[in-house]
């Protein structure tokens, strides 16, 4: 049998997905770190509450990597040289310089010798700056990934089974890690000292995140069509489990007298729950979005969201030298009368806008574009048309649509092509 090889419809749903998820990263930072202007201990615990419920940004970025590769490579000839070849150059290279140039703006005036050696470490650790840990957690995915598509392949008739065993399994190491790790002498010497420091760049603490997108990749058709239908179910879960997230928090701080620290931690079994919920709140969002267009069209406003899914990768990258400029100097000159919502919603959308600014004009610059991982300028892109935007006879459209039976029994993206 061959393999499929005709490039797969555009899904829209996932350019919102990015461009949103990059102005939440930007906006964790913002929020966090204008806690200070809050001069009593209850305006600090209530700004650290949006942070609690923005926390949920590098598990949707894993959903929507996982996702993003899967659909592109599940059923075709995959090349392992070849995509570790694309990713070296769209990822790895402004990883790297980027890593250098903020070891540059954090550590000015280095020795040569130093300067090499503080970069390369940092390359190594994700630490030349505060939000370079996920695209460490991206490369180490892309490095498995050849295994996750074999893996992914073994068990795709078992969507059900596989989420469930992930999903307890992500609870249970995250409560482990919660309890032990990070409140405890556990991690106080040896190996898990230096693994509780480096744990939120380690790839396998997120594995639910990677075996979800895999799959609603496999099964996007019957996901999507599920969350239309129940589109008020996915609300009311998404707001009750925003309420219980809360309460957790509010019980953290005030019954259990734990630090603000320790309560906004990321890595607790609470955010998997959260975590999930977003996933498909936002999803479902999306999908609504993509779902009002007629046919033949692209969905109102593609264009733009289009342009700032291409940004999301550079906004991530830079926006941490916009908002460290205007911690600085432009905070500091904000009246004080001002309310601070007021001012904290300032400095987000001041480094979201100058980011995207940047980050857009160089996508469009020849070889700065690999500054954020675009291998030449971009253009405007022919998308493939989705299965119900085409047209022609009715043999056409059986060819490209899987039938009930398949659509019940297994993935939309076989390994086989449909009718053979």
């Amino acid at each position: 049998m061959k393999e499929q090889q005709v490039r797969r419809p555009h899904v829209y749903e996932l350019d919102p997905l990015r461009a949103i998820t990059a102005f939440c990263v930007v906006a964790v930072h913002a929020v966090a770190l204008t806690a200070f202007l809050n001069q009593t201990n209850a305006g600090k615990q209530i700004q650290y509450s949006l942070v609690v419920v923005l926390h949920y940004t590098r598990e949707e970025f894993i959903f929507v990597t996982a996702f993003a590769l899967i659909y592109v490579y599940y059923g075709k000839p995959f090349s392992v040289k070849q995509f570790w070849l694309k990713r070296s150059i769209g990822v790895l290279l402004p990883y790297c310089i980027w890593s250098a140039l903020y070891v540059i703006y954090y550590h000015p005036g280095l020795p040569p010798l130093t300067f090499i050696n503080t970069t390369l470490f940092d390359i190594v650790t994700g630490d030349a700056s505060f939000q370079l840990y996920y695209i460490l957690l991206t490369l180490q995915f892309y490095i498995i990934f050849p295994l996750f598509l074999l893996f992914i392949k073994r068990v795709a008739q078992h969507p059900w089974k596989v989420l469930t065993i992930s999903f307890v399994l992500e609870v249970v190491v995250l409560y482990a890690d919660y309890r032990w790790l990070q409140q405890g002498t556990l991690a106080s010497s040896g190996f898990w000292k230096i693994f509780t420091k480096y744990q939120d760049r380690i790839i396998l603490i997120y594995q639910f995140y990677f075996v979800l997108g895999a799959y609603i990749a496999l099964y996007f058709q019957q996901v999507r069509a599920f969350l239309l239908r129940n589109g008020w179910l996915i609300a009311c879960g998404f707001l009750a489990t925003i309420a219980a997230l809360w309460l957790h928090y509010v019980l953290q701080l005030q019954v259990y007298q734990q630090t603000i620290a320790y309560a906004t931690s990321v890595l607790q079994p609470a955010m998997v729950f959260f975590g999930l919920a977003v996933i498909l709140f936002s999803f479902w969002l999306a999908a609504r979005w993509a779902s009002h267009k007629k046919s033949g069209t692209h969905p109102w406003g593609y264009h733009i969201w289009q342009e700032l899914a291409d940004a999301s990768f550079g906004i991530y990258l830079i926006h941490v030298f916009f908002l460290i400029a205007i911690l600085k100097r432009v905070l500091p000159a904000m009246p004080a009368a001002w309310p601070i919502p007021v001012r904290v919603f300032l400095t987000w959308f001041m480094t979201v806008a100058s980011a995207t600014t940047v980050t857009i004009f160089l996508l469009h610059i020849p070889i700065l574009s690999r500054l954020v991982g675009r291998a030449q300028p971009t253009a405007k892109k022919a998308v493939q048309p989705t299965r119900d935007e085409r047209t022609g006879k009715r043999q056409q459209l059986a060819e490209m649509i899987p039938n009930a039976r398949q659509a019940l029994s297994g993935p939309l993206l076989s390994e086989k092509e449909p009718g053979r």
